[in-house]
């Protein structure tokens, strides 16, 4: 059908998955991040009858996209808010972001969710789980936050020995640049409707060494800020004119 592009996609897609994980001993919701994290819908703009589009899901977890590839191709329904789709085909990608010494630029596909630390307020009294990060924040706070995020993915999928991104000194991203922001309503649960202040973000990188590339690799698995199974934070890998 002819159709508008959705930007409020979200729920629809991640229970999608969920249902795609039924059944399967990887159907753990709960306080723990599952460990996935998916793109919008793209290109971008309204549909036509017929109109392709692409949808990414990024994992850690080798079996956790077996399990939705394998769903998704066996039953090929698939709404994206508003948007139907059917699923005609599932192709593997591994944009992983080289051996040190790589430079590159990670781009966030989607508006990273992001909440400001209470030591980063004037009046940590105020703090609450949606304090959302606003630039007035600062960087660090918003550094503070991506990474601590990550090392709680980092806890539960990496192995024990390796140093996750809060165990080491220098930054995950050292430059970055905010490309813009803005506020979403999105459907956090089935009875919770909320308007929500994201971020959309680029980050030039250079390759420190075998843990940094650990980690890059980990944020581009799930995603970077709070509430990456919504699909929020997901990242891309920018691909230059010399590949």
């Amino acid at each position: 059908m002819n159709a508008s592009y959705d930007p409020e996609y979200h729920n629809r897609v991640r229970a999608r998955i969920w249902d795609a994980l039924d059944g399967t001993e990887l159907d753990e919701h709960g306080t723990e991040t599952p460990g996935f994290v998916f793109s919008n819908p793209f290109p971008w703009g309204d549909l036509s009858k017929g109109d392709d589009r692409n949808l990414l899901v990024a994992s850690p977890r080798e079996e956790m996209l077996a399990h939705i590839t394998a769903d998704l191709l066996e039953n090929r329904e698939m709404h994206a808010g508003t948007m139907p789709f059917e699923v005609v085909d599932a192709t593997p990608v591994d944009p992983g972001v080289g051996p040190p010494g790589t430079e590159g630029v990670l781009e966030t596909a989607t508006g990273v969710y992001a909440v400001t630390p209470p030591q980063y307020l004037s009046n940590p009294d105020e703090h609450d789980d949606e304090t959302f990060w606003r630039p007035e924040h600062g960087m660090e706070a918003f550094l503070e936050h991506i990474e601590t995020q990550l090392q709680r993915n980092h806890n539960r999928f990496m192995p024990s020995g390796d140093p996750g991104p809060k165990d080491v000194d220098a930054p995950l991203f050292e430059e970055f640049e905010m490309l813009k922001k803005y506020w979403l309503d999105v459907q956090l649960s089935a009875d919770t409707e909320w308007q929500v202040l994201v971020s959309k973000w680029r980050f030039p990188y250079r390759v420190r060494d075998d843990h940094h590339r650990r980690h890059l690799n980990l944020a581009l698995d799930v995603g970077i800020g709070r509430r990456t199974p919504l699909g929020f934070g997901f990242l891309n890998k920018r691909v230059t004119g010399d590949g």
